[in-house]
């Protein structure tokens, strides 16, 4: 049966990470924004590019600070007995299904922000395609990674 919500849900922490990386989006489009006044002040660029520019920024901005929290409610993955499956997107929801007898490994990866807020990332990786599961804690990734080889070796077919 079709689930609107799969099992497996990102943290509360990973709004605190989509944050963070915002935060260090924000300061390069204020350091553009920076050189665009420079540039528009130095050549005479066209007035209304003053009106257009920030504009487009702020909208960029605030987006940014919506968009994790509806993330957060969007996202998740399920495994299940013949197959992974992940649903993702914002405004577009988007599910993929990975059986497991094309799944060749499994890695854990993080970065040093995502450590500092126990956040880690989940990647299957198939014969042409990775597949990036939603952000979770680490004991939930150890769990799922391990889960995930066992559902592997369990494979009798070839691809």
């Amino acid at each position: 049966m079709y689930k609107q919500v799969l099992d497996n849900n990102m943290p509360k922490q990973s709004i605190k990470y989509e944050y963070i990386h915002h935060i260090f989006n924000v300061i390069a489009i204020l350091i553009l924004f920076s050189v665009f006044l420079y540039l528009w002040n130095k050549f005479e660029w066209w007035t209304f590019l003053i009106y257009v520019i920030p504009t487009l920024a702020i909208m960029m901005i605030v987006i940014g600070f919506i968009n994790p929290i509806i993330r957060l409610k969007r996202t998740s993955f399920e495994i299940g007995e013949q197959y992974i499956e992940v649903q993702k997107g914002l405004y577009y929801q988007k599910r993929s299904v990975q059986p497991y007898r094309r799944v060749q490994f499994v890695k854990i990866k993080h970065g040093p922000i995502s450590r500092m807020l126990n956040i880690y990332f989940v990647v299957v990786v198939t014969a042409g395609s990775s597949v990036f599961l939603p952000m979770v804690n680490r004991q939930t990734a150890d769990k799922t990674r391990l889960n995930i080889m066992t559902k592997v070796k369990e494979v009798t077919d070839d691809v």
